[in-house]
């Protein structure tokens, strides 16, 4: 038992830092989790409960008869304010999400109507989330999911079946318009929010109904074609504004948040239910992917339901712009760094085990030897010296310092090259040879996962063409300058990939890898379990999923990105200098590796944003596609070095790195097949 304690104890002391940082990072993540919980569930007022294929059964009465109410909620998030009940029934929302999205993405929009009293059901669509597709149609065309759950919650005793709402982004806009349009002369849903979305068809008679766009959206009302030529930013003052309020003949232009009834704009009082059927139209500062991430876009949305609803019976108004959602967010934001710095000391204390020894990078250590050597009488004589040797695994990789003009050009034209080429090279691949190289199929069901994946090994490959030209070169250049010494001045960019045990090395970093992408798993549904917060900021996300369902169509796609991450972890090793401190050599790394993508990015919303006008329009979805892409390029960056500097080798950061990204890309996107196991 003393030689026990005595182990545990020597163990602690060696490892002391990992050790404390392992637990700041669990601690931060529950901590975080445990704050954002109260803040989403207004101090747990709020029941919140992640629905998974929940059905029930009703009636409703149309025209003197009565017709069947089939509620179904393939994957929900269904928020119920502590007042709801069966005496105090409340009004209820259901929110859905965009195109690529899933329910996750409304829940600014949740956490404030929960907290005023609202009940509330954020949902994934058809082909999103954990809503899988039929195979009847694209993900992006799939409407299913918003008037099954509505009338989900028209069957619920504590729900008001006289103020049912629903309200949908971008293409979840397309499908509220589509559900206000199939629902007219049923009744079951009382008012509509169509955010990001242009298009209305019709609705009840009783029914009112809003439009939310943001100043410059990328799909509303984009065309600058027709009676009206016009743009987004110029919609107030178009037909098609005054004529989804009601009022053609309008004098100058619609006003945003104004409510018109009959035409009219009418005085209304906050918190209060308005009188008679409604149109709104409300206009917020940014582009169509901010909606969902904005103090402005939630203030709408809390508008508009206060107007069709009025206060929930038993609540008192709150402000409009009275807001906590993003202070829930910022929260999940904590977590999600320290969901990702998690990885640092678990590898640290995962290599001194005995199975993972092996893998650690060699240290050099003081160590005793002896020899014999004659003194000065000629006589033999026993010396002991101290000498310091690497203590086994592998080597750590040397890089020369970054001087001279030959050294300078290789480092610092290889990565502008490959940063230029990164980030002009979306365009075409997104548009004209994505599909064409890598089609939508059984295997390969996600609608943009495809042409990202093309880009990551279009530019994997140019970046392992820019190695070798340059190291082609230098070897010319150096046997030109230094003759038979050459050797001594070459650089081995492949040098980072070799493992001192070979391919059994190889396969136990793979599973090293295996076991901490589990020990993340482990944490993530933990957490999930016990907070219902996941770990996220806008469109980066990490979430829980179907992981039975999903798995194997991301081990698939982690095939392509692995070959991405390998070679960019290879790049990222080679091009770095010995007199320059490793966290500015990794800054410099991050700083070529999201280069070219951020600034595409910023010419595209540098013009729409300035004249309302997009650089690239065939662009549209394509760049909104990548913003989650940039931090995490960055993120992978700083993990691939620091894996590298335990290990030696850059296997274990590119194997994390593919199967962590991989991960959390397939987990939130759509696709357009169902998802198969083989």
């Amino acid at each position: 038992m003393s030689n026990f304690k005595n182990d545990i104890n020597t163990y602690c002391k060696n490892n002391k830092v990992a050790l404390i940082f392992l637990a700041v990072c669990i601690l931060v993540i529950f901590l975080s989790s445990f704050i954002a919980s109260a803040l989403q569930s207004n101090g747990w007022q709020v029941e919140v409960t992640d629905l998974r294929n929940a059905e029930n059964e009703g009636v409703i009465t149309v025209a003197g008869e009565e017709q069947e109410v089939n509620g179904i909620v393939v994957s929900g998030i269904l928020f119920k304010p502590k007042d709801a009940s069966a005496e105090n029934p409340l009004p209820a929302v259901v929110l859905t999400h965009g195109y690529l999205n899933n329910r996750e993405m409304q829940l600014q929009n949740a956490i404030e109507l929960a907290r005023r009293g609202f009940v509330v059901l954020t949902v994934d669509r058809e082909g999103h989330g954990n809503y899988e597709n039929s195979g009847d149609q694209s993900a992006m065309m799939a409407t299913s999911g918003l008037y099954d759950s509505a009338k989900y919650l028209y069957n619920l005793d504590y729900v008001d079946k006289d103020k049912i709402g629903i309200s949908g982004h971008s293409m979840g806009g397309y499908t509220t318009a589509m559900t206000l349009m199939q629902d007219a002369g049923v009744g079951i849903v009382s008012a509509g929010l169509i955010q990001a979305w242009s298009t209305f068809i019709s609705a009840g008679e009783d029914v009112d109904v809003g439009m939310l766009k943001a100043k410059d959206d990328e799909f509303f009302f984009t065309t600058n074609e027709g009676e009206d030529g016009t743009i987004s930013r110029e919609y107030l003052t178009t037909q098609a504004a005054k004529t989804f309020i009601g009022n053609t003949s309008l004098e100058g232009d619609v006003v945003s948040g104004a409510i018109y009834v009959n035409g009219q704009a009418a005085e209304t009082t906050p918190g209060t239910e308005t009188e008679g059927a409604f149109r709104v139209i409300y206009e917020i500062p940014g582009v169509h992917p901010q909606n969902h991430c904005s103090v402005d876009g939630a203030e709408a949305v809390v508008n508009f339901f206060y107007n069709a609803f009025g206060t929930p019976n038993g609540y008192e108004y709150i402000s409009e712009g009275n807001q906590v959602w993003w202070v829930k967010e910022a929260f999940s934001l904590i977590g999600l760094i320290a969901f990702f710095a998690l990885i640092f000391p678990l590898a640290s204390l995962l290599l001194t085990t005995p199975i993972f020894k092996s893998l650690r990078v060699a240290k050099l250590v003081p160590v005793e030897t002896t020899r014999v050597v004659p003194d000065e009488n000629g006589e033999e004589t026993t010396v002991t010296e101290t000498v310091m040797q690497w203590d086994g695994g592998n080597l750590p990789v040397q890089p020369k310092p970054l001087k001279g003009v030959q050294k300078n050009l290789s480092y610092w034209l290889a990565a502008i090259g490959i940063t230029i080429f990164s980030g002009f090279s979306i365009h075409s691949i997104c548009t004209e040879y994505g599909d064409k190289v890598f089609p939508n199929t059984q295997l390969y069901p996600q609608d943009t996962t495809n042409w990202v994946a093309t880009w990551a090994v279009a530019t994997a490959l140019f970046s392992l063409a820019v190695i070798l030209f340059f190291w082609l070169a230098n070897t010319v250049i150096n046997r030109v300058r230094y003759g038979a010494n050459y050797k001594n001045y070459q650089e081995n960019p492949f040098a980072a990939g070799r493992i001192a045990t070979g391919l059994s090395g190889l396969l136990k970093t793979l599973l090293l890898a295996l076991f901490i992408l589990g020990i993340l798993l482990a944490v993530l549904y933990t957490n999930w379990a016990i907070w219902k917060v996941d770990f996220r900021i806008w469109t980066l996300a990490v979430k829980v999923f179907d992981f039975g369902v999903l798995f194997p169509t991301i081990v698939r796609y982690a095939v392509f990105f692995g070959i991405f991450f390998i070679i960019s972890a290879l790049f990222g090793e080679t091009y770095r200098a010995s007199n320059i401190p490793e966290w500015a050599s990794t800054l410099i790394n991050v700083f070529f590796n999201i280069f070219g993508v951020l600034l595409v990015i910023a010419i595209q919303y540098g013009c729409f944003t300035t004249t309302g006008y997009m650089w690239q329009d065939d662009m549209a979805l394509g760049y909104i596609v990548l913003f989650p892409m940039v931090p995490i390029l960055a993120i992978a960056t700083v993990i691939a070095r620091r894996m590298t500097a335990k290990t030696g080798n850059i296997w274990l950061g590119a194997l994390i790195n593919t199967l962590l990204f991989t991960m959390i890309t397939c987990s939130n996107t759509a696709a357009s097949f169902s998802y198969i196991m083989g």
